[in-house]
């Protein structure tokens, strides 16, 4: 039986959630950083954060996200996980609307480009109410084979989801498992996030002393997996910043590279 559904309530802004990220880049940063400066950390626009040690000197950390260049695909594959995890979270907040028992259930989609609001919020409405009709009990789960689409059903954009009910959950937990290829050749991505970020460096030296660069792969995505290897990390890159920083988020590792202002060496691993 179809139920009506309303709009889930508009979730944090942009700026805020970016910032939220920012956060996390820069607190893991500090933890593996064996040199980060102590001092007072204060967050900032251009640079995203400025630290004023106990000498007053401030450091600016300016920071910045970089993925897997897409060949020849239309669509950058960021776009189209935003995509994904727009619908995903938004069929999780309807089906609790649903009131329906925490689950996990996991979304496998086919969709190839992203997708305006009005096809996801369509999308995540006809996930919602397929697993509360197909709901298993408390110790059981259950793979459906569907074709979920928005707007009549024109794209197909979800085809398989699993529930899992077999140990309880206090929460919901909904996600969109996908791997992908990982990207080694890290140079010519580390060079084109180094020039992006130059153009502000001048803006950012009139509120900082000097000022670092941290460049972030989210490699728990398939678009962020860039694990450079021995030639990226070697090379000589053209960075006018006073430190230049590479940090595998998902893996938590953390690399300074080689630069004007700076020599090569891996500052920390969680992994040996």
């Amino acid at each position: 039986m179809s139920r009506e559904f309303s709009k889930p309530a508009r979730g944090a802004t942009s700026r805020r959630k970016r910032k939220d990220m920012e956060r996390q880049h820069l607190h893991s940063f500090r933890c593996l950083s064996s040199d980060f400066p102590f001092g007072d950390v204060q967050e900032n626009e251009t640079p995203d954060f400025l630290i004023v040690t106990e000498t007053k000197q401030k450091i600016g950390i300016e920071l910045t996200q970089v993925f897997k260049t897409c060949g020849e695909a239309k669509f950058p594959q960021q776009s189209i996980e935003a995509t994904k995890e727009a619908i995903t979270v938004t069929a999780r907040t309807y089906s609790e609307c649903l009131r329906l028992p925490p689950a996990r259930v996991s979304l496998f989609f086919c969709l190839q480009v992203p997708l305006r609001s009005n096809r996801r919020q369509e999308i995540a409405h006809r996930v919602a109410q397929v697993v509360h009709d197909n709901l298993p009990p408390e110790g059981e789960s259950v793979q459906l084979e569907c074709r979920i689409g928005g707007l009549g059903g024109q794209l197909i954009a979800v085809d398989a989801i699993h529930i899992n009910r077999v140990h309880p959950v206090e929460r919901h937990q909904w996600t969109w498992p996908e791997s992908g290829v990982v990207e080694t050749n890290a140079v010519p991505l580390f060079e084109a996030a180094i020039k992006k970020k130059t153009t502000k460096l001048d803006d950012c030296l009139q509120k900082c002393d000097e000022c670092w660069l941290l460049i972030v792969a989210p490699s728990f995505k398939p678009s962020g997996m860039i694990h450079p290897d021995k030639e990226s990390l070697a090379h000589n890159y053209a960075s006018p910043f006073s430190r230049t920083y590479f940090l595998d988020f998902g893996y938590g590792r953390l690399f300074q590279l080689k630069g004007n202002c700076n020599d090569p060496r891996t500052l920390r691993t969680r992994y040996d």
